[in-house]
C-alpha cells in the first residue's frame, strides 16, 4: 500500500503537463547484465524480478537490447537470454562490444553489429527483431559516419529504436550497489525518491518538449537498464507512469509514429533524444531539461 501511495503522491506533484493520454513504449539496454552488481545479489535473480514486474502489469512488447560479448566473455549469461525470450520478451540488436561510434570508424562500428547477429540468431533464432539502439545514443560524430551506418542499417533491414524518455537510470545503479554494500539505509531511501522524481519530471519535460516540436505527443519510448536498481524500482516506476496518464504500448506500433520516418540528419558528440536531434535541427526552443542529481549520485555512499 506504501508504494502505491507514493506513486500516486508522485505522479500529481509532477502532474502539469505529464497529465492526460500517453502512450510510451518501454525498452531496456545492455542485456544480459548493466552495472555492478550489490552484495548478496545474482545476475540471474535481477532478471527475474524485472521479467516478472514487466509481465505482473501486462507491459506488451518489451524490447531487451543485447550486447553479446557478454556471452562469449560469460557463456552462464546466456540464461538470462534464456529466461527472458521464455517470458515472450523480444530481443534486438545493441552492438556487440557496446562501441562508442563517435570513438570508432564506421567500418568497425558495422562489423561491431554484425558480429553481435551471430549471438542473438543462437540464442533467440528466428526470434530476434532487426531493430537497432545505438550505443550511448551517438550516431556520429562526422555526417560520413552518420549516414554510412544508416545505409547499412538501412539496408540490411533494421529500424532504429530511437528515445524520447530518458532519466540517466544507470547513475542510480552504480550508487545502489555502493549503498548496499555499506548497509546504508538513509542513502538507499534517498536514491528511490530521487529516482521517482527525475523519472517523472523527465517525463513531464518529454512530453512539453514533443507539444513544441511536432505540436502533438510522439508515441514515447522510454530507455532503462537491466540494473539491479532498475529491478528494484521498476514496480513503483510503472505505477507512477500509469498514474500519470501513460498507457504502455508495444516498442513497434511507437516506432510506428509517423515522426520517426523524420532523419534529424544532425551530427553532435554528446547524447541526445530523438525530439532534442529535431529540435536541434530546426532551431526550435524548448524548456531546460530536469537536472539529474549526477555529482551527488556519484559521489554517494563513497
Amino acid at each position: 500500500m506504501k508504494r502505491v501511495l507514493w506513486a500516486v503522491v508522485l505522479a500529481c506533484a509532477f502532474s502539469g503537463t505529464a497529465s492526460g493520454a500517453t502512450e510510451m513504449a518501454i525498452t531496456i539496454d545492455d542485456l544480459p547484465t548493466h552495472g555492478p552488481l550489490p552484495q548478496g545479489m545474482q545476475r540471474l535473480a535481477i532478471a527475474e524480478q524485472i521479467i516478472s514486474v514487466l509481465k505482473r502489469h501486462a507491459v506488451p512488447e518489451v524490447y531487451g537490447f543485447v550486447n553479446g560479448k557478454q556471452i562469449r566473455d560469460n557463456p552462464e549469461h546466456t540464461d538470462i537470454l534464456r529466461m527472458w525470450l521464455q517470458a515472450g520478451l523480444r530481443v534486438g540488436n545493441h552492438a556487440f562490444s557496446h562501441p562508442n561510434l563517435n570513438r570508432v570508424p564506421a567500418a568497425d562500428y558495422i562489423a561491431d553489429i554484425e558480429r553481435n547477429e551471430a549471438v542473438l540468431a543462437e540464442v533467440a533464432g528466428p526470434r530476434w527483431g532487426r531493430i537497432f539502439r545505438y550505443p550511448y545514443l551517438h550516431e556520429g560524430d562526422t555526417p560520413q559516419k552518420r549516414h554510412a551506418v544508416r545505409r547499412w542499417l538501412a539496408a540490411h533491414g533494421y529500424q532504429i529504436a530511437q528515445v524520447t524518455v530518458y532519466f540517466d537510470d544507470w547513475a542510480w545503479n552504480d550508487a545502489y550497489a555502493r549503498c548496499m554494500g555499506r548497509s546504508d539505509s538513509g542513502s538507499i531511501q534517498w536514491l528511490k525518491q530521487s529516482f521517482l522524481e527525475a523519472a517523472v519530471r523527465r517525463l513531464e519535460w518529454s512530453q512539453a518538449v514533443s507539444k513544441v516540436v511536432l505540436g502533438r505527443q510522439i508515441k514515447h519510448i522510454l530507455l532503462l537498464h537491466l540494473g539491479a536498481f532498475d529491478a528494484l524500482m521498476l514496480d513503483e516506476l510503472l505505477e507512477a507512469y500509469r498514474t500519470a496518464g501513460v498507457t504502455m504500448i508495444g516498442l513497434k506500433p511507437a516506432m510506428a509514429d509517423p515522426a520517426y520516418k523524420l532523419d534529424p540528419n544532425l551530427v553532435w558528440d554528446g547524447e541526445l533524444t530523438f525530439l532534442l536531434q529535431v529540435a536541434r535541427a530546426r532551431n526550435l526552443s524548448i524548456p531546460p531539461d530536469p537536472t539529474i542529481p549526477l555529482q551527488k549520485l556519484s559521489a554517494l555512499c563513497r
